[in-house]
């Protein structure tokens, strides 16, 4: 019987119909009207009949009359519908390729006009193929609020979710793909992207309203089921992969079926197709429920897998995906399908699972972070430490170094001008002047003037050429008065601060060089040149003296120059000997630190 609302007021509804000639009739045949129930398929009633069936639904209006809301939930596949001879609506092609408006629920607004006090009549033509199920679904007349409420929800379950959810689908395609194409390596992320594609093509089913490219629905459908078994193939390939499994000789027996039921469905006689179809139906839906029935059996036995996570989700997969079939097969009388609008739960669920991996990863990360930052803070501590260590070590090396040269300096200059002098005066006292006395003190407190000018000032750092003055004024004193002409030029050093234990070993050079000239040249002018030239110090004492073989320097070098070869040494310098009559040149070029 119908299923429509009841009211008080809300009359009976009487349900014929009757099979037409032909796919061009415009009006139903006088005799042949048979009594039947809503919803209903005419495959039982009438075997492999594809063509125009009438249908007709009488009622006694009463009065008065009111408007009333009439609901056609479904009709199959193609139609047309009228009240009391007033067309209500018409699909686009009432013949193949048929309009596929068997998803589509309709709903009508009938004024009071168009109702009559007594009998009325809802005549609806429906043009359909056998193979899918054609006829007429329920037809409901009752209070207008009633009858649009009824109508909402058919609606959003019959269209706007699967509208939905074919929007969700694309999204999350595009979605994994892209992780696939950056992340290659995770094969099962390719998978489940082109499962979604997949599904995607075959759930447009649900809202198609023509079969094009197809000349004719039956096209349509060959597609739409090779669509379900690539599919099936597909979510299989997946989960095994999503599981971190590969079974090569499952995916190869599954491959060879697949491509068995895709070349059968486009090579059926037409007259079989409907057979055909159906047992790969099952196949590809079967294969769909145990697939979810396996990975949630090895999520439950493997607490560590992945797929755990999605167990929920194939769990709703696999009873919907059974009440689908069953009402596929007609055991459950339903036009209402479940397994599209799961299948979107179930890419939900799958990006709920990635987004739930992702912030795992993100705290590891963070996590990481906090601790890399925890051992780089403490490196740097333990490097600031070990630098600090170390120079304060360097620091004391360098006070120990200029002791050490400080020492060497007293030892080989004033201690041994004063070990020299002891012995002079232990040795023959009473022969010794006044004279002789006064210069050897004299000698003894110029070295010890220069020791502390080098490196006895405790007022900050002095410059070279601050350390220079005192000892040129002494020089130049000490020369002239011996009749030799001293001349210096100085230049860029006036900024130059050196180390002291290196200013000591410039300035005793220096005094060794004029020492040589006062003793031994015999000369009448002397030209010092102290220069700082790019990255090095050059100083050079010329003479025009009577000069020296370098030969004999070589081999029987003078205490004199013996000292001034160990200061170039000590400078890290190198030093230059020029001599011939009328012009003798020591000179000195060191190296500056940067």
């Amino acid at each position: 019987m119908p299923v429509f609302a009841q009211e008080a007021a809300t009359p009976a509804l009487r349900v014929e119909a009757v099979r037409a000639a032909g796919w061009h009739d415009t009006a139903p045949p006088a005799e042949g009207w048979t009594p039947v129930a809503l919803p209903d398929s005419w495959a039982q009633r009438w075997p492999g009949f594809d063509g125009v069936v009438w249908y007709r639904l009488s009622w006694t209006q009463p009065e008065p009359v009111h408007e009333a809301g009439l609901l056609l939930r479904y009709l199959n596949m193609a139609g047309e519908v009228s009240l009391n001879g007033t067309p209500l609506s018409r699909d686009d092609s009432l013949v193949e390729p048929l309009s596929r408006a068997w998803n589509t629920p309709r709903y009508w607004l009938l004024a009071a006009p168009l109702l009559r006090p007594g009998a009325n009549t809802l005549l609806v033509r429906v043009s359909g193929l056998a193979a899918y199920q054609a006829g007429l679904g329920p037809v409901e007349l009752g209070a207008p609020r009633a009858m649009q409420a009824a109508f909402d929800r058919e609606r959003l379950l019959r269209r706007d979710l699967q509208v939905l959810g074919l929007a969700v689908s694309a999204a999350v395609s595009a979605f994994f793909a892209a992780w696939w194409w950056l992340r290659r390596r995770e094969t099962a992320y390719g998978w489940f992207a082109a499962m979604s594609v997949l599904w995607l093509l075959f759930a447009y089913n649900q809202i198609a309203t023509s079969p094009w490219p197809f000349a004719s629905n039956h096209g349509w459908q060959a597609l739409n089921t090779s669509l379900l078994l690539v599919f099936s193939l597909s979510y299989l390939v997946f989960a095994l992969r999503y599981a971190g499994r590969r079974k090569p000789r499952l995916e190869g027996a599954a491959l060879l079926v697949v491509a068995a039921g895709v070349v059968d469905l486009w090579t059926a006689p037409l007259a079989d197709l409907m057979a055909h179809r159906a047992l790969w139906t099952l196949v590809g839906g079967l294969t769909i429920i145990v697939v979810n029935s396996v990975a949630v059996v090895h999520a439950w036995r493997h607490p560590g897998s992945p797929m755990r996570a999605l167990t929920p989700f194939m769990a709703l997969s696999a009873i919907t995906g059974a009440h689908d079939l069953l009402v596929f097969t007609q055991v459950i009388d339903s036009n209402i399908y479940y397994t599209n609008m799961s299948s979107y739960v179930l890419l939900l669920g799958m990006a709920l699972a990635q987004a739930a991996r992702f912030a795992q990863s993100l705290r590891r990360i963070e996590n990481f972070n906090t601790e890399l930052i925890e051992e780089v803070n403490a490196a740097k501590a333990e490097l600031a430490a070990t630098l600090a260590q170390q120079h304060a070590l360097e620091l004391a090396h360098a006070r120990i170094g200029e002791r050490v040269n400080l020492v060497s300096d007293l030892h080989d200059g004033l201690g041994g001008m004063l070990v020299g002098s002891i012995a002079t005066l232990e040795r023959a006292p009473e022969n010794l002047s006044a004279p002789e006395l006064l210069a050897m003190l004299k000698r003894l407190r110029d070295d010890l003037r220069l020791i502390i000018d080098a490196t006895g000032r405790d007022d900050g750092a002095r410059t070279l050429g601050e350390l220079l003055a005192p000892m040129r004024h002494r020089s130049a004193q000490l020369l002239e008065a011996n009749g030799i002409d001293c001349r210096w030029q100085v230049a860029n050093i006036d900024t130059l601060e050196l180390p002291p234990s290196q200013s000591l070993d410039l300035m005793r050079f220096l005094q060794e060089a004029l020492t040589n000239v006062l003793k031994h040249s015999a000369s009448a002018r002397v030209d010092v040149s102290v220069a700082r030239a790019g990255a090095e110090l050059r100083l050079s004492v010329r003479d025009d003296g009577r000069g020296f073989a370098l030969e004999d320097t070589a081999r029987n070098a003078g205490a004199g120059l013996r000292n001034l070869r160990a200061r170039a040494r000590r400078l890290g310098g190198e030093l230059q000997l020029q001599s011939r009559p009328g012009e003798t040149q020591v000179a000195l070029r060191m190296p500056l630190a940067p």
